[in-house]
């Protein structure tokens, strides 16, 4: 069989994320493999990182500029502030330009395979005509998440009628199923990279790096670890806490951390890197305090490096990496009491993080690119067949 042509989707492809880092490992691997690949962001972001030096793919922004936030007032026009009209105007223009040039990437090849990995994406290609092309809709968070907010209905909308939705686990396929939709399949997300040999646990007793690597903002809880480590600092002063990452909270995360009584010294903030292999191999242990996550990325490449880690039960993705807590350390969400006895347990012992971090790598070994790129293909052959 020939391989089809392939259009990924997503609502930005330049900044320095999991999702976008996720689509530039697939389309890469794709390219590889002899497929035609066109990756399709929506809108630009700056600065713009280059995830892979020698691409096999194509790329394309649709937007010749940022989307605007959105107007601060809502209603009728009428009642819309001039500076409100304007916003919404841009918005129009932009979503008009981004269905024409996406009309003209599907134009330029052969029909196949649309994948959108965004609800975004995908309210942009159910506005281009693509009766000839075989689409793919994706989600990558919960089915916990999207229920929780406004994501629910309007994927029940837009992938009613795809070929195929896939979902991150088995268990939020079949959540997805149960609210509706007949086309689910579980699908993870590939590593981006999978070391031959697996870190060595840094520091001996007593020493170390608790790392936490990801957007600083609420629904990744941050402030949850800052608290932790308030509760867990003064029994362990050669460790320290390291944030590797930007967002909205920072400011706030700052001031609480000058505010605590023991190991503000110690608590370390850098800006977000592209390197995260690099970045882990500094750490010892990683934490994830999210509130809600999909199949958490820093969480599966921290495992492959073998690093022992402790994350919250926020989604089926971390109990399914985890296995339950036999491979990662799971605690309950938004407990810092919780999270820093787990923490503080693992840094008082090499022997236990070494244990840990050898059945975190051994527990994510099926997510070695290759092996999900064959599931991939697996699954455009039945799309097509």
């Amino acid at each position: 069989m020939s391989r089809p042509r392939v259009v990924l989707m997503a609502n930005n492809i330049d900044e320095v994320g999991g999702a976008q880092r996720v689509v530039h490992v697939v389309a890469q691997h794709l390219g590889l493999r002899g497929y035609s690949v066109d990756l399709v962001g929506i809108a630009p972001h700056e600065p713009r990182h280059e995830y892979v030096a020698d691409p096999a793919f194509r790329r394309f922004t649709l937007m010749p500029e940022p989307w605007p936030a959105p107007p601060s007032a809502s209603g009728l026009t009428a009642r819309l502030s001039p500076a409100d009209r304007r916003i919404n105007a841009q918005r129009a223009r932009l979503r008009a330009v981004a269905i024409d040039r996406l009309a003209e990437v599907l134009a330029d090849g052969p029909p196949g395979i649309v994948v959108t990995s965004q609800l975004w994406a995908m309210e942009h290609l159910a506005d281009v005509p693509h009766g000839n092309w075989a689409v793919m809709g994706q989600y990558h968070s919960s089915f916990e998440a999207a229920a929780a907010g406004r994501d629910l209905p309007r994927a029940l909308a837009l992938y009613a009628d795809v070929d195929l939705f896939t979902l991150l686990t088995p268990e939020d396929a079949e959540r997805f199923r149960q609210a509706g939709l007949n086309n689910t399949q579980w699908l993870p997300n590939p590593l981006a990279f999978w070391p031959d040999e697996p870190v060595v646990a840094a520091g001996e007793d007593g020493t170390g790096v608790v790392t936490y690597l990801g957007r600083l903002s609420v629904e990744k809880g941050p402030r949850f670890l800052v608290e932790a480590w308030g509760l867990i600092a003064d029994r362990h002063p050669g460790w320290r806490l390291r944030f590797v990452g930007s967002g909205p909270e920072e400011a706030d995360l700052r001031a609480r951390v000058a505010a605590l009584p023991v190991g503000s010294d110690r608590v370390e903030f850098l800006p977000p890197v592209s390197d995260a292999e690099s970045e882990l191999r500094r750490a010892g242990i990683l934490a994830l305090p999210s509130l809600t996550e999909g199949l958490p990325l820093a969480l599966a490449e921290a495992m492959a490096m073998g690093l022992p880690c402790v994350a919250t039960d926020c989604s089926a993705g971390v109990r399914l990496l985890a296995r339950d807590g036999e491979a990662a350390r799971i605690v309950p969400r938004a407990e810092p009491g919780a999270l820093g006895e787990a923490l503080s347990r693992l840094m008082g012992s090499t022997t236990e993080r070494a244990v840990l971090g050898e059945r975190a790598r051994s527990a994510v070994s099926d997510y070695r690119a290759d092996l999900v790129i064959d599931r991939w293909e697996q699954l455009f052959a039945a799309m097509l067949r």
